[in-house]
Formats: structure tokens, C-alpha cells, sequence
């Protein structure tokens, strides 16, 4: 099955992880950051991480500069317009992206790097956690299982992956999408129960099926 496609643009992927990139350490190997970006790092990170609810990070200033960005680029046709909403969840969205301590880019969604779909000898969150994840019905419950899932990954994910999976999936919570199988939860509970070798199983041809028998 073919990955979802992302909802953020370019642009406003690439400003995630330069905003993500400037509340990590840094040495005088890494890449310049934008002047508004550079003088962030580690305290933001941990400010962040002591949040719990949307009105504080709200009032951390580094959300701010993630949230405003975010919707300066979003464009005609973006999903973060210029409203309380959208400053909402891209708050949720920060303080989970605050507990990510390697960027992978892979391309991987979180559940991926979860359950099957890895070839983790054992996985790394039951599913009675994971379904407990896939039935969370408001922003705050889902923050608490956002981080959770952040943490049981090892604190490894493909930032721009993770920043857009969630913000979509808050944009989803509480509506019905037109096509189910569109949905970041379906594209999850894909990544999580399917092995790689169910994934070449569900693929293959019926017919080569039936040669291979």
C-alpha cells in the first residue's frame, strides 16, 4: 500500500524539522539555522516537555514560533488555517515532537517503529496500548498517548512524518473523513499489524500466488 500522502507542504515540512533541529544540542558541525530559530535549544526543549496542557505550551514562546510559521505557509489549500484550531493542535503536535531525540528520515510512520511492521523480535508497545491510542476521542487523551508512543519508539521518529501524522490526526478526531482508508488511523493499524512479510503476501499478484504454491 502506498504511503499517505502528507497534508503539510514543503515548506512547512522543512520548517518543522529546522524548529525541531533548534531545541536539540548542537556543535559546530550542524547545519545553520534560521536567525529566528538560533537561539533556542535545550531549555525550550525541557519547558516544553513540562507542559501538559495546550494553554501551556500555548504560552511557551517556542510554539508561537512553530504555530505562527506553520500557518503563514499553509497557503489556499493547506489544512492549518488561520485559526484557533489550528494553533491548538499544532501545540499538541509540538510538545510530542519535544520528546523526539532522533530524526530518521525514513519515511516511517511511528506505529511502524511500534509493532510488526519493523521485525522487532518483541514489539514495543502492546496492543492494548495501541488500540487504546487508536480509540482516544480528544486532543488531551491523545497528547498523552502521542508522547507515550514517542517514548516507546526509543524516542526515534521521521520528524516531518510524525509532525504531519499527528496534526492530521487531530484535524480527523471528531469528523468523519470521506474514505476511511485515507485516515491517518487506518495507515497506522496498517503499519502496526502487518508484518513485512504479510505486507509481500497481501501484494503479490493472485496469480504468482498460485505459481509459487
Amino acid at each position: 500500500m502506498r504511503p499517505r500522502k502528507r497534508k503539510l507542504n514543503e515548506a512547512q515540512q522543512r520548517w518543522v524539522i529546522s524548529w525541531w533541529r533548534a531545541l536539540q544540542p548542537r556543535g559546530p558541525e550542524d547545519a545553520a539555522l534560521p536567525g529566528e530559530l538560533s537561539g533556542m535549544g535545550r531549555g525550550e526543549r525541557a519547558q516544553l516537555r513540562r507542559c501538559r496542557t495546550a494553554d501551556e505550551l500555548l504560552a511557551q514562546p517556542s510554539v508561537l514560533m512553530l504555530a505562527n510559521r506553520l500557518v503563514s505557509l499553509n497557503g489556499e489549500k493547506g489544512f492549518l488555517p488561520d485559526q484557533a484550531s489550528s494553533y491548538e493542535h499544532i501545540a499538541w503536535v509540538a510538545g510530542a515532537l519535544a520528546l523526539v531525540k532522533e530524526n530518521v528520515d525514513d519515511d516511517k510512520t511511528l506505529a511502524w517503529r511500534l509493532g510488526y511492521g519493523a521485525g522487532n523480535d518483541r514489539i514495543k508497545m502492546s496492543e492494548l496500548r495501541f488500540k487504546a491510542l487508536q480509540r482516544s476521542t480528544t486532543p488531551d487523551d491523545s497528547f498523552n498517548q502521542f508522547c507515550r508512543a514517542v517514548q516507546l519508539a526509543g524516542c526515534k521518529a521521521d520528524v516531518a512524518c510524525l509532525a504531519d501524522d499527528l496534526l492530521s490526526w487531530l484535524d480527523e478526531q471528531g469528523r468523519t473523513t470521506g474514505n476511511a482508508s485515507s485516515s491517518v488511523k487506518f495507515h497506522w493499524a496498517y503499519d502496526y499489524y502487518l508484518s513485512n512479510k504479510d505486507r509481500n503476501a497481501a501484494e503479490e499478484p493472485e496469480f504468482n500466488k498460485e505459481i509459487n504454491k
